[in-house]
């Protein structure tokens, strides 16, 4: 049975359908949501900016985070839903496996990868959703376009 949902958010298109689909579920299953998200600057950020900035940087996401997480679990309250948001600063793919083992997570909701082909090489071939399937202990829900 389906009470706790982990919806991984990065406020991009995958993310929201994904909150979508969490919610429709947990209103069937009178589950809860908790929208997730990591502040955490991506290794190739870290290496070229300095403290200062890299401080900056880190206030202004996590700024920004609590205004989408915020009016998100607004979205999710306005159906029936029970939500709350929850932001790391830790390592995506780890932080998301980790909490959902400690709150023991029913269901993991996240968008599929987000990077092109382009970036995908630039920065790496992994991906957060790919870390999360392949290390994550409860089912793993991955939203397409």
């Amino acid at each position: 049975m389906i009470k706790k949902i982990l919806v991984a958010y990065d406020s991009g298109k995958k993310s929201h359908k994904a909150l979508e689909i969490a919610a429709e579920i947990a209103k069937n299953c009178d589950a809860e949501i908790y929208i997730f998200t990591s502040v955490k600057m991506p290794g190739i950020v870290t290496s070229v900016a300095d403290q200062d900035m890299l401080k900056d940087l880190e206030y202004k996401s996590l700024d920004y985070f609590k205004s989408e997480l915020q009016e998100a679990e607004e979205k999710v309250k306005n159906q029936g839903v029970r939500v709350q948001t929850v932001i790391v600063k830790d390592s995506p793919g780890a932080a998301i496996v980790r909490f959902a083992e400690k709150e023991k997570i029913d269901l993991i909701a996240i968008g599929s990868r987000n990077r092109g082909f382009i970036e995908g090489i630039m920065l790496g071939l992994g991906s957060v959703s790919n870390y999360v399937t392949q290390n994550a202990r409860c089912p793993v829900l991955i939203t397409k376009d």
